[in-house]
């Protein structure tokens, strides 16, 4: 049995497939299984795209209908026979030493369930060709790997790990499938299910495309939504107080563009995140008004998510606060055990 098991779902594109199905032949680490996933059941071509490979490694899995984004990743998120999983996403692909060094990673942590590495950003053009930003998602590119706990800052309204350059560990009755939310924030969501720490391998192993078309929503309302739902159930949790609340707030008014309203949304309609309010500058208030008057459906659309769409936030409320648990549980026990050690 091979030690790694990859899913790769794809959507009539082509020639991205084809670019990811060379990214996994090419890999140093040769012994993994492959499943390339059509979520197109009237596309025939992925399986002929397959097929010329010649490669016994890939399984075309063709789904009978078309699942979207997160229902398909979601079939991914689940213990598998073998002791790792990965998901290649087919607008990204890898560096040939990719799984040979995530592989190794793991096994110098046996007690860490995921692991991701950094990823250079690439840019569609509009002849098809990829350009080289020169950027990576993340500035750090050389280290050692690095052990990262819940309750980042960063979690508050985004997530630390990437989709497409991640390695996980499969252990049994694993199972990190979230609701059904927008394509765009699947990764914060599912964030709030890991076990902790991940460990973070700063080299960019993998190449992330900015494609120019994408299944992320560009609805306004919607992101304004997942964000609010986000950052309400964090704060609610994290125990911030004076100087660490007010710490949120500076990051938010550096943030571009400013994350500001979203800190007010959580306030005014998430009462147990009420005591942000006294942090809030008349500026951070003049942009709110500023936005509600350009789009005044947002604030009604957040406010209405409150009612209608009470079982996403009691899950994230309820993960998130699991999360903390765990984490102050965690760090209790070693305080301790750093006190009683001789």
């Amino acid at each position: 049995m091979a030690p790694v098991r990859i899913f790769l779902p794809t959507d009539r594109r082509h020639p991205l497939l084809e670019r990811a199905l060379a990214s996994l032949r090419a890999q140093t680490w040769t012994d993994w299984i492959c499943e390339v996933h059509n979520d197109d059941p009237q596309d025939a071509e992925v399986a002929r795209i397959v097929e010329r490979t010649g490669d016994a490694r890939f399984v075309n899995v063709r789904h009978e209908r078309n699942l979207g984004g997160t229902a398909t990743f979601n079939l991914f998120f689940r213990a598998t026979p073998e002791p790792f999983y990965s998901l290649h996403e087919d607008d990204n692909w890898w560096e040939p030493s990719f799984l040979a060094t995530m592989l190794d990673v793991a096994r110098g942590h046996p007690d860490v369930t995921v692991f991701w590495a950094n990823m250079k950003i690439w840019e569609e053009q509009d002849d098809a060709r990829f350009v080289d930003t020169g950027r990576t998602v993340s500035p750090e590119t050389a280290g050692p790997p690095r052990r990262v706990d819940w309750g980042q800052p960063a979690q508050m309204l985004g997530a630390v790990h990437s989709n497409g350059a991640a390695l996980f560990r499969s252990n049994p009755g694993d199972d990190f499938s979230i609701p059904d939310v927008p394509f765009s924030v699947v990764e914060m969501f599912r964030e709030r299910l890991f076990p902790y720490p991940l460990v973070r391998v700063p080299q960019p192993l993998a190449h992330f495309a900015l494609t120019r078309v994408t299944a992320r929503s560009r609805d306004h309302a919607e992101w304004a939504t997942m964000q609010t739902m986000l950052a309400a159930t964090f704060l609610r949790h994290a125990g911030y107080r004076g100087e660490q609340t007010d710490a949120v707030w500076r990051e938010a008014r550096a943030a571009q563009p400013p994350n500001t309203n979203v800190l007010l949304f959580a306030a005014l309609f998430d009462p147990p995140c009420r005591r942000l309010l006294k942090f809030a500058r008349p500026i951070d208030w003049w942009r709110l008004l500023r936005s509600c008057v350009r789009r005044p459906h947002i604030p009604w659309q957040v406010l209405r998510s409150t009612r209608a769409q009470t079982r996403l936030w009691d899950w994230l409320d309820e993960n998130t606060a699991v999360r903390f648990l765990v984490a102050r549980t965690e760090a209790g026990l070693l305080r301790a055990a750093t006190k009683e050690a001789p």
